[in-house]
């Protein structure tokens, strides 16, 4: 009876588990080899910082972020600004956006650096960075080329 009823747990939370699953989204198209286009004229940030400060302010993100394309637990982080945005693992689709589903921004994207939040790929803790250091860090992110 034990044996059955432990088949049957196991059937019923697969089954969970297979209904639950997305299928594949299909991915941005790629822009033009080469081509890195700025994804938003907002540089409410970047245009006051200085990017050899947020050079050093990047050090504890790299726990999680590469400054290549290359992923470490978070997405690696060059080409954030431009029009594709950071290469993502194959499955994870954010449609060009922010994991919590907005633009791309400098704004957006010192808000969610500031708050964290859950992404597809994992959670983004919250720093507490002031203007002129996130004005630092913006202008080092906009430096990461693909």
């Amino acid at each position: 009876m034990r044996t059955a009823y432990r088949s049957y747990l196991f059937v019923t939370l697969l089954c969970a588990l297979v209904a639950c699953g997305g299928g594949q989204q299909p991915a941005a198209p790629p822009a033009p080899a080469g081509e890195t286009v700025a994804i938003d004229a907002d540089t409410s940030y970047s245009a006051r910082g200085n990017a050899e400060n947020g050079k050093a302010l990047f050090a504890p993100c790299s726990a999680c972020h590469h400054t290549t394309t290359e992923q470490l637990v978070g997405p690696g982080l060059a080409g954030l600004f431009s029009a594709v945005g950071p290469v993502l693992p194959a499955g994870v689709d954010y449609g060009g956006k922010l994991p919590n589903g907005k633009e791309r921004t400098e704004t957006n994207i010192a808000a969610w650096i500031r708050e964290g939040g859950q992404g597809q790929i994992g959670l983004m803790t919250p720093n507490n960075l002031n203007d002129q250091q996130m004005a630092d860090l913006m202008a080092y992110l906009r430096t990461l080329k693909p």
